[in-house]
């Protein structure tokens, strides 16, 4: 069995004799594939799984990291040109 997302491989198993579950991500969001056997018939279930919602999950732009160099960046700035001119 393999499995294609967006023309990309994303799993490969040889031999699958029984069921398994597969879980992989579409963009951000995370899926799961779920493979039954019965009856040597094979079902295939794929359910979206719940976003956490959560604080840390959020990407923050303007952090310290961003803020830090910015200022030191601006006062060096300001001194090239005061001694300059």
């Amino acid at each position: 069995m393999i499995v294609f997302v967006n023309s990309q491989i994303i799993n490969i198993d040889f031999n699958q004799k029984e069921g398994d579950v597969y879980a992989f991500f579409i963009e951000n969001q995370l899926l799961k594939l779920e493979i039954k056997l019965q009856n040597g018939e094979k079902e295939y279930v794929l359910t979206p799984q719940p976003l956490k919602t959560s604080v840390e999950n959020e990407e923050k732009i303007f952090d310290e990291h961003f803020w830090i160099p910015l200022i030191i960046l601006i006062i060096a700035f300001n001194l090239i040109i005061l001694f300059v001119t």
